[in-house]
């Protein structure tokens, strides 16, 4: 691989993690919203998948937002924003979880 093809992959890539950043900062709080009443109830597999499916409606929004904003350039990343944006999403929201469940107190019997 050439030199300048090197380059341009590598400004494309730092363009896609600074736009995937941008929806999955925009939608963190909606899909927060949207799943955390459901997820104290779900195993860790189970919580990917439901956080997964109601990120979805969301990043989708977030990224014709962010297409809107930055124009036809943007747009053909489009697919690689959402899939960036959602499994970026599914990992915070994970971590959160788990950090909420060990910040909640025991509960022992009198």
């Amino acid at each position: 691989m050439l030199w300048p093809q090197r380059m341009t992959q590598w400004l494309v890539s730092d363009r896609l993690a600074e736009m995937t950043e941008r929806v999955a900062g925009r939608s963190r709080l909606a899909v927060w919203q949207r799943v955390v009443d459901k997820l104290l109830t779900l195993g860790p597999s189970e919580a990917r998948g439901y956080i997964r499916a109601r990120a979805v409606a969301v990043v989708h929004a977030e990224t014709d937002r962010l297409i809107d904003q930055e124009g036809a350039r943007v747009g053909k990343m489009r697919e690689r924003i959402v899939s960036s944006a959602t499994q970026s999403l599914v990992e915070t929201i994970v971590v959160q979880l788990q950090q909420r469940r060990t910040a909640q107190p025991m509960r022992h019997a009198a």
